[in-house]
């Protein structure tokens, strides 16, 4: 199956305009160079992309038309909502801008979402706002009312297996209660206008996001079907607004005759932390991508963050675990190349891998599909790493019979997770062309394995 990979940058986000003042510089000079950064850290790490959006005039007019065809449509309404109201500044305080304890869980958090339970809040829900001088305004805003779609929300959202545990506790709880209208505007300087229904307002970012990633999927891939398979892939602090919001928006977009595929699943992934803070660009708590991979092989990073990601719970990432594990991951696949090669000489042919039982285990194990419900870069990391181990012991036992087949066992599978080093075989043994039903042994072996380097 073709798959589409398109990455694109958040521009009118709040947390860039507090990011930009943090650092001291024009939020454009921020938005060009995150987008320089971004692009090189891909290249980096060897992840090729079908698509990277550019939020040109082109795109701004998609989305804009987008929610006018749902205004002029009645799918979407201008309605009074309070608001916080800032008369010194003359300025309307919203997520980045603003932040307390969450209503829900009493976490401290920005006001939008909580980053802890994943419940929505507006600004005025927030326990606790330290700041001073706010007025309670009701003013018009061109909001999305979520219980208008709750029959087709809970026919798809609790029909879907894929939910990991933290986003099925958030869908469940949201559907127990009346869902708030969703504000899909805000009076912010920067944004995409909707002067078809409030001339003084912007687009809500979040908002924004839903014909955003639609018209970039089309610039990458084409003509867009509901037939077409969509899964995304997110953080669960974002859940509601991808999972609750933009899918009423799908539905919403089909009632308006557009033929946009929904959301076949979500997998989500949880905080990854760095000490006791959760990686955060915004705040500054992290290690860069791009200086890691200065010192490390990208393809022994991409290994470790498969194994160890935050996937169904928080997980803290530590450079001294990092660094021994990762020593530890490549010191087996070297012992299993180290074998390969003192025994090149007088390596025979491979029996045909239908005759070989150990083989026909191995491939077993190794190409059995994952369910969408089932998904997890980790399960297919350790899957593959079981199979090294294995190779490992066999081969040091003397059972010299797998030889002919380590390269292509390598290749097949590390190939996810570390592109540059098994192309470098794939190169070597001349193994263009693979798959599980064809898979035999090299024959009249000439070259040496090459190992797996931990530093650059």
């Amino acid at each position: 199956q073709q798959a589409h990979y398109v990455v694109s940058t958040d521009d009118n986000q709040s947390y860039v305009d507090t990011t930009a003042r943090r650092l001291g510089i024009e939020v454009t000079s921020l938005i060009n160079q995150s987008r320089t950064e971004i692009r090189d850290s891909l290249s980096s790490y060897d992840i090729a992309i079908d698509h990277f959006g550019n939020q040109d005039a082109s795109y701004r007019e998609f989305v804009q038309a987008f929610f006018e065809r749902l205004y002029s449509s009645g799918l979407v309404e201008v309605a009074e909502m309070q608001v916080f109201y800032d008369k010194k500044t003359d300025t309307y305080p919203i997520e980045s801008f603003i932040s307390g304890f969450c209503p829900n869980c009493l976490s401290y958090t920005c006001s939008g979402i909580c980053e802890s339970c994943g419940h929505p809040n507006s600004a005025i829900d927030l326990l606790e706002v330290q700041y001073p001088g706010l007025e309670i305004l009701k003013e018009p805003r061109l909001v999305l009312k979520l219980e208008e779609f709750r029959s087709e929300l809970e026919q798809y959202l609790l029909g879907m297996e894929t939910h990991r545990p933290a986003l099925k506790h958030l869908i469940s709880s949201l559907l127990d209660q009346p869902m708030t209208p969703f504000p899909l505007s805000y009076k912010m300087n920067r944004g995409i206008s909707i002067d078809f229904a409030l001339s003084d307002q912007k687009l809500n970012v979040w908002a924004e996001m839903y014909p955003g990633h639609i018209y970039f999927l089309k610039k990458s891939a084409g003509q867009l079907s509901n037939k077409d398979e969509y899964v995304q892939f997110l953080g669960f602090d974002n859940s509601y607004f991808y999972v609750f919001v933009h899918f009423a928006l799908g539905i919403a977009a089909q009632k308006c005759g557009f033929d946009w595929p929904l959301p076949r699943g979500f997998i989500t992934n949880q905080f990854y932390y760095l000490g006791s803070s959760k990686f955060s660009t915004s705040k500054g708590n992290l290690i860069w991508a791009r200086d890691l991979v200065k010192d490390y092989e990208a393809d022994i990073i991409r290994l470790f963050l498969a194994l160890h990601g935050p996937e169904f719970q928080e997980a803290n990432f530590s450079l001294i675990a990092f660094e021994k594990t990762v020593s530890e991951i490549a010191r087996k696949i070297n012992d299993i190349v180290e074998v390969f090669n003192a025994k090149l000489t007088s390596m025979e042919n491979g029996d045909d891998y239908k005759n070989n039982k150990t083989i026909e285990k191995i491939i077993s194990i190794l190409s059995k599909p994952l369910d969408l419900k089932d998904y997890s870069s980790s399960i297919l990391a350790q899957r593959a790493l079981n199979i090294i181990d294995f190779l490992r012991e066999s081969l040091q036992h003397g059972n010299h019979s797998l030889l002919p087949f380590v390269p292509v066992l390598l290749v097949m599978g590390l190939d996810p997770f570390c592109p540059k080093y098994t192309q470098s075989i794939r190169d070597k043994f001349e193994l263009s062309n693979y798959n599980w039903e064809e898979l035999v042994p090299c024959c009249h072996i000439q070259h040496e394995l090459p190992k797996l380097l931990v530093k650059r």
